[in-house]
């Protein structure tokens, strides 16, 4: 899964107590609106689960590194080490996808 699209998807929570699978199902600031999907509900039924829609959810920022590729600087000590590669951030369209700093 891209990181945009695992951020976008809708959470799943379970507490033992009570036994109720609640997932999100929520229209975001944005409008999104923000839902499980009637096979994974489908899927969670069928395994006896009692489901509950929440209008509410955790909100989350997410970095993916691929920083793999050190360079070599051409010195001889060298403590610190710079490396290529790529980084995708990703900031959740549940709160009007805008990071809370920078």
């Amino acid at each position: 899964m891209d990181p945009s699209a695992a951020v976008r998807s809708a959470r799943v929570y379970h507490k033992l107590i009570p036994n109720v699978v609640s997932y999100e199902n929520w229209t975001v600031i944005d409008g999104e609106h923000i839902e499980l999907s009637e096979e994974n509900k489908q899927f969670l039924k069928e395994r006896g689960h009692q489901l509950q829609g929440k209008a509410g959810g955790a909100i989350c920022q997410l970095i993916v590194q691929n920083l793999t590729n050190s360079v070599d600087l051409g010195r001889k000590i060298s403590k610190n080490k710079v490396f290529r590669g790529i980084l995708t951030a990703v900031s959740d369209p549940r709160k009007d996808g805008k990071p809370a700093a920078i």
